[in-house]
């Protein structure tokens, strides 16, 4: 009792010290106002920021400081009081408390030290907020490609499916006809050699022979023009164009569970049709896919690989499904392995390929899955 009534009691004014001199007196007075209102002060703007930011890091630092900023106020506050009032055990207690909170202050700082270190700096923040602008950008740049790449492949895929089919058709048309035509003039030589036969019949036997003649020729002319060379050849990137095809496939392929898987060498650029080439990419991966999504396969995975092969560029595509049936020709119009195919793609890959003078074929002993490799010449010189 007698201890705490002695920090209470009140000793001789602190301006006997200043001799009452109001210079020296109202100089230090009004110094140490200044002080505490600025502690004051910054307190409660840390405090507001604090409520106001939640997601503010290191919250636990920031309150202690500003409680050891407004002990440092209290204090400045007191040695006001004691100009007059010599309060200086009320005065030693509020020190011993700014004390306690700037070893506190201390013991919580030195431990974050190296988080705050790692804090990125507003510039490191504006250089990666570039990055990241320059990446989203070629996302898109990449994604408007890939579209656009999408829907070059539907319309030559369309046109393609077309001119094969008029080919097969044309070949598998062109015997019925010649037989119907050559049986047409047949029956007319025979009627004209009978007197008796009536003329009116003659002349429909000719006519038909004519018609069959005139559909001859529609699909011969058919299946020219479609089997003209419109190919738009450049040198092209071979391996960036086989990451965007994967990029199309890859939808599909998350859908079957099967990982696209891609092994690209440093190759030279070939001078290729680059939606041509996409196509046949297209149709192999889209094979091994559909191939791996009709069976159990425990390891579900389509490899693509690129090559430099000296005068020409080899690439490789692999699957890891059940393989085609021994039965199958795979390169074969319209024969197919798949229930709901029309046997129409390996057959335009293969054309597409040999047009561009580059081999396209089934490589044997490849495990239970498919390998499928096709080259693409090098231009000499």
């Amino acid at each position: 009792m007698t201890a705490s009534m002695s920090l209470l009691e009140s000793f001789m004014p602190h301006g006997m010290c200043y001799a009452w001199r109001p210079s020296i007196l109202w100089l230090n007075v009004i110094s140490d106002a200044a002080i505490a209102i600025a502690y004051f002060s910054i307190p409660l703007a840390l405090f507001h920021f604090l409520r106001k930011r939640l997601d503010v890091p290191f919250r636990g630092v920031v309150a202690m400081f500003s409680v050891f900023i407004l002990a440092c106020g209290l204090t400045h506050f007191m040695s006001i009081i004691i100009v007059w009032n010599g309060y200086y055990g009320i005065q030693g207690m509020l020190k011993a408390v700014t004390g306690l909170a700037s070893i506190g202050t201390a013991i919580m700082l030195y431990p974050v030290m190296p988080r705050m270190l790692a804090l990125r700096s507003p510039i490191e923040l504006a250089e990666s907020n570039n990055a990241l602008q320059q990446e989203i950008e070629q996302r898109k740049r990449t994604e408007s490609q890939s579209l656009e790449l999408q829907h070059e492949l539907a319309h030559m895929g369309r046109l393609t499916t077309m001119g094969q089919m008029a080919t097969g058709l044309a070949h598998e048309l062109n015997q019925p006809l010649l037989a119907i035509s050559q049986s047409a003039d047949t029956a007319s030589i025979a009627a004209r050699e009978n007197t008796s036969t009536d003329l009116e019949l003659v002349d429909c036997l000719d006519d038909i022979q004519a018609q069959t003649q005139r559909a001859g020729e529609i699909i011969r002319a058919l299946r020219q023009f479609m089997s003209k060379d419109t190919a738009h050849r450049t040198d092209l990137d071979l391996n960036a164009l086989i990451r965007q095809t994967l990029q199309l496939i890859n939808p599909d392929a998350r859908k079957h569970s099967v990982t696209l898987k891609a092994q690209l060498n440093d190759i030279p650029e070939p001078n290729a049709d680059r939606v041509q080439i996409a196509q046949v990419l297209v149709n192999l991966l889209r094979n091994g896919v559909d191939a791996i999504a009709s069976a159990s396969s425990k390891k579900r995975q389509v490899t693509v690989q690129t090559r430099d092969d000296g005068n020409r560029v080899t690439v490789t595509v692999d699957d890891t499904g059940p393989g085609l049936a021994d039965d199958v020709e795979p390169f074969k119009a319209f024969e197919s392995n798949k229930a709901d195919g029309m046997g129409m793609g390996l057959s335009i890959s293969r054309s597409i390929i040999e047009s561009h003078g580059g081999k396209l074929w089934l490589e044997e002993g490849a495990g239970s899955g498919a390998r499928f490799m096709f080259t693409l010449p090098l231009k000499q010189g």
